[in-house]
C-alpha cells in the first residue's frame, strides 16, 4: 500500500512538471554511465575548439573562434581516429586571416546542421568581444556534400544594437533562429529573403542574470570583472514549434515558434511566451534528438545531461576531463563534445594561456534509457 502511495505520488509530480514552469523535476546526482563510456574521438595541439557538428559521413566539423585567441583555420574538418591534422572547411581561402571579408570568415560564432544539409555558419564580424565589429553579421550555408559556399544572407544592421553580437543559431525549415548575445533578443531570419524580425528585445528570459560559472570558479574578463553573455545557446524542436534558449549562465526558457510567425504578435504575448524550462548551471552546448530530447554540456560540474519532451531529466555523465564541454553534436546514439577548456585561454589569465594541449573532442554514446520519461534514481 505504501510503494503505492508513493508512485502515484511520483506520477503526479510528472504530470505537475508538464504543465507547471516552475515545477520540474531535480537532476539526478547519479551518472548513468562511467570513465570508460567517455573515449577520444580527434584532438587539436593548437586551437581552443568551442563547438562541434558531426556530418552524416562520420566527419567532424570543428569551430575555433578568433575571440579566444585562435588562428586560422576558424573552421577545420577531421576524421575521428585518423591521426592527420583537421583541414580548413570548406577550404583555406574561407579561413584565410586577410583579404576580402566577402569571401572570409571574419568571427564565427556559431554552426548548426539542417536537414537538407546544408552547414549554416553565423559569422558575427566581431572577432574581438570588447571591440566593435570590423564586417558586417551574416549567415553563411556550406552544402555538405559539395564543401561549397551555396548562400550568404546578410543580417540587416536595424535588427542589430550597438554592442549587438550574434551567436549561436538553430534552422529549422527556411527559418534561422539567431540570439544576440550582445543585446540580449532573438532574431528570426528568413533564409530566402532574408527578411529579419528582432523579437525579445532585451527582455529578462534573454539577459544574464550573473556570471558565467566554470568548475575552476567564476571566469573574469581582461579587465577582471566577472564575464556575463547573454542568449548565446539555442536549439529548435524537430517539429519547429519550440525553441530551447538561455544565456551561458542559464536558466533555459523554453518559446513557442508560432508567436514568431504571426506579424500581429505583442510584445506582452512574446515576454509570457518565454517560460523558464529548467534550472541549468552554466552550459556551453545545447542541441536535440530526433525525438525531442534536449541535451546539454555543463561547464560548471563537467557534465553532460539530457531533458526529454515530458520534462524528465538523466544525469549521463561527470567527468574531470570534461574542462569546459562545449557545443555538441549528435549523430545517431553518440554525442561528440568538445572539452575546449575555454575558460584557460590567455584572454582570461593576464595573456597566458593556460590551456593543457591537446583539446580534446570526445565522443559518448548515449544510454538507452536517456531518453525515458521514467526517471531513474
Amino acid at each position: 500500500m505504501k510503494r503505492h502511495f508513493f508512485l502515484a505520488l511520483f506520477f503526479l509530480a510528472m504530470a505537475l512538471a508538464a504543465v507547471l514552469p516552475g515545477l520540474a523535476v531535480h537532476m539526478p546526482h547519479k551518472p548513468e554511465a562511467s570513465a570508460a563510456d567517455l573515449l577520444p574521438a580527434l584532438t587539436s595541439t593548437s586551437q581552443i575548439i568551442d563547438a562541434v557538428i558531426a556530418l552524416p559521413d562520420g566527419r567532424l566539423v570543428l569551430e575555433a573562434p578568433p575571440w579566444l585567441g585562435n588562428s586560422s583555420p576558424q573552421l577545420s574538418i577531421g576524421t575521428p581516429g585518423e591521426s592527420s591534422p583537421a583541414a580548413p572547411y570548406p577550404d583555406a581561402d574561407w579561413n584565410a586571416a586577410d583579404g576580402d571579408i566577402t569571401h572570409r570568415f571574419v568571427a564565427v560564432t556559431g554552426i548548426t546542421l539542417a536537414k537538407d544539409g546544408g552547414l549554416w555558419i553565423v559569422d558575427s564580424g566581431v572577432p574581438d568581444r570588447e571591440k566593435p565589429p570590423v564586417a558586417p553579421a551574416r549567415l553563411i550555408r556550406i552544402d555538405t556534400a559539395t564543401a561549397r559556399v551555396t548562400k550568404i544572407v546578410s543580417i540587416p544592421p536595424s535588427s542589430l544594437h550597438p554592442g549587438s553580437i550574434v551567436g549561436g543559431i538553430a534552422v529549422h525549415g527556411q527559418i534561422a533562429y539567431v540570439p544576440d548575445s550582445g543585446v540580449a533578443g532573438l532574431l528570426a531570419v528568413d533564409l530566402r529573403t532574408g527578411e529579419t524580425r528582432r523579437l525579445l528585445d532585451r527582455e529578462k528570459a534573454l539577459t544574464a542574470g550573473r556570471p558565467i560559472d566554470a568548475a575552476a570558479g567564476v571566469v573574469k574578463a581582461r579587465d577582471g570583472r566577472p564575464l556575463a553573455i547573454d542568449a548565446s545557446l539555442i536549439a529548435v524542436s524537430p517539429d519547429g514549434n519550440w525553441l530551447y534558449v538561455q544565456p551561458y549562465c542559464g536558466p533555459l526558457f523554453h518559446i513557442a515558434t508560432s508567436l514568431f510567425r504571426d506579424p500581429n504578435s505583442t510584445r506582452t504575448a512574446l515576454q509570457e511566451s518565454a517560460t523558464r524550462w529548467y534550472k541549468t548551471h552554466s552550459l556551453g552546448g545545447l542541441t536535440v534528438g530526433p525525438d525531442g530530447t534536449l541535451y546539454w554540456s555543463d561547464v560548471t560540474t563537467g557534465s553532460i545531461d539530457s531533458y526529454t519532451e515530458g520534462r524528465i531529466p538523466h544525469h549521463l555523465i561527470t567527468d574531470p576531463r570534461l574542462r569546459w564541454p562545449g557545443g555538441l553534436s549528435l549523430s545517431g546514439k553518440t554525442l561528440y563534445v568538445p572539452a575546449s577548456q575555454l575558460d584557460q585561454a590567455a584572454r582570461f589569465h593576464n595573456g597566458h594561456s593556460a590551456v593543457q594541449w591537446p583539446v580534446t573532442v570526445y565522443k559518448f554514446r548515449v544510454p538507452d534509457d536517456a531518453t525515458s520519461n521514467v526517471l531513474h534514481k
